[in-house]
């Protein structure tokens, strides 16, 4: 028997024993065992039964959708990446090229040289493009940071006004955005406004940045660029001015949750706004303080000790704060401007220090009413407004 079956190709298999029966050999043949269902055949039975509830086609557009998110996400950090930190990238750029291509050395030194002795930068008019608030730049930064400016009174664009930003912030970002052409600031608001924003001296000696500086309608803060700016020369009769008041010294004082000012020392602005009749308006820049975190550096600490060392050599300072990441990349904050009433001043070519006084007061007064009412709203946690000096 085992003969045949090998010969046959039958398998010999055993059969169920039946009731009271003895056990008896059956043969099955092998294409009758063939028919069974198989592990695999199991599994696509099983297949064929899911696959067809489930809509490829959606599936994919939901990964292409969080896919395509991602990389928005990434390429609006980096752009905000790059604009915080474009003094220090367009540095090491300049001297990445001044050391390694040799074709474009004799050209750098000619346009370091230039740097230094481009009138531009005082002359109250400067080389202000309107073009830049087209850039794609803004709709990053607009997504990111996504400032919004609050206004208590309307702005009349055939009137000059000197505003005073506050706080200084680490970098005075906000200060950036709501004066010049960046399309997110007070001349979106108000067509036929020109605002000028001043900053030290010491950024247009830095290559490549100092361009986008004067780009962005950027001049000197020394006293003769300003009071070119505020001048009532015909092509520049309704220019206005943006100060942030606080400057170097207020820089080291921004601190997460904080809002001391340096403000009861600074009479400058106030004394250039009497000369020009220039009506005074106060800005506090709410969450400017929260866009990087400052290290401590309480007073007699080495890094406070350092600062001012710093600070009393250049004019400016450095500070040592971190961001998100490595990179410097800030963190992500709603930044609102809240401008305030304007403060009507009377012209007077030689004010005396007392009425510098009174106006001063005033601008004060203002300013601390401004904090408080809005401090509620855009940051509540915040300290309440102190002023250090």
């Amino acid at each position: 028997m085992a003969d045949v079956c090998r010969s046959t190709g039958i398998s010999h298999k055993t059969a169920p024993l039946p009731a009271g029966g003895d056990a008896k050999s059956t043969a099955i043949p092998e294409d009758e065992s063939a028919d069974q269902p198989q592990p695999r055949q199991w599994t696509l039975a099983l297949a064929s039964m899911w696959i067809p509830t489930v809509d490829i086609s959606d599936e994919w557009a939901a990964r292409f959708a969080r896919f395509s998110e991602f990389m928005q996400e990434t390429l609006t950090t980096s752009m905000v990446t790059l604009w915080t930190t474009s003094p220090v990238w367009t540095l090491v750029l300049y001297i990445y090229l001044l050391t390694y291509v040799e074709s474009l050395r004799t050209l750098l030194v000619i346009y370091l040289a230039y740097c230094f002795f481009d009138p531009r930068p005082y002359d109250g008019v400067g080389r202000r493009f309107s073009c830049i608030s087209k850039l794609p730049l803004w709709e990053h930064v607009n997504a990111y940071f996504q400032p919004k400016m609050v206004f208590e009174a309307p702005l009349d664009a055939k009137k000059k006004y000197v505003f005073g930003s506050h706080p200084h912030g680490v970098i005075a970002y906000v200060s950036q955005l709501i004066a010049g052409t960046t399309g997110l600031g007070i001349e979106s608001h108000f067509p036929g406004l020109v605002v000028r924003g001043v900053t030290m001296p010491a950024a247009f000696a830095v290559p490549f940045f100092r361009d986008y500086v004067l780009a962005m309608g950027c001049l000197s803060c020394d006293r003769s660029s300003i009071r070119r700016i505020l001048s009532d020369r015909h092509h520049r009769l309704h220019q206005s001015l943006l100060v942030v008041v606080g400057g170097a010294e207020e820089s080291m004082l921004a601190h997460e949750g904080s809002a001391n000012l340096v403000l009861l020392k600074r009479r400058g602005f106030i004394r250039e706004a009497i000369r020009a009749g220039c009506d005074l308006v106060p800005i506090y820049n709410f969450n400017e303080n929260s866009i990087y975190k400052l290290v401590d550096n309480r007073p007699g600490s080495l890094i406070h000790r350092f600062e001012m060392a710093v600070k009393s050599l250049f004019g400016f300072t450095i500070l040592i704060f971190h961001g998100r990441n490595v990179f410097f990349t800030p963190y992500r904050t709603q930044l609102v401007s809240v401008v305030g009433t304007p403060i009507p001043v009377r012209r007077n070519w030689d004010p005396s220090e007392s009425e510098i006084t009174h106006y001063h007061q005033l601008y004060v007064e203002e300013l601390t009413r401004l904090y408080r009412k809005y401090k509620p709203r855009y940051a509540p946690d915040a300290q309440d407004i102190q002023f250090i000096a």
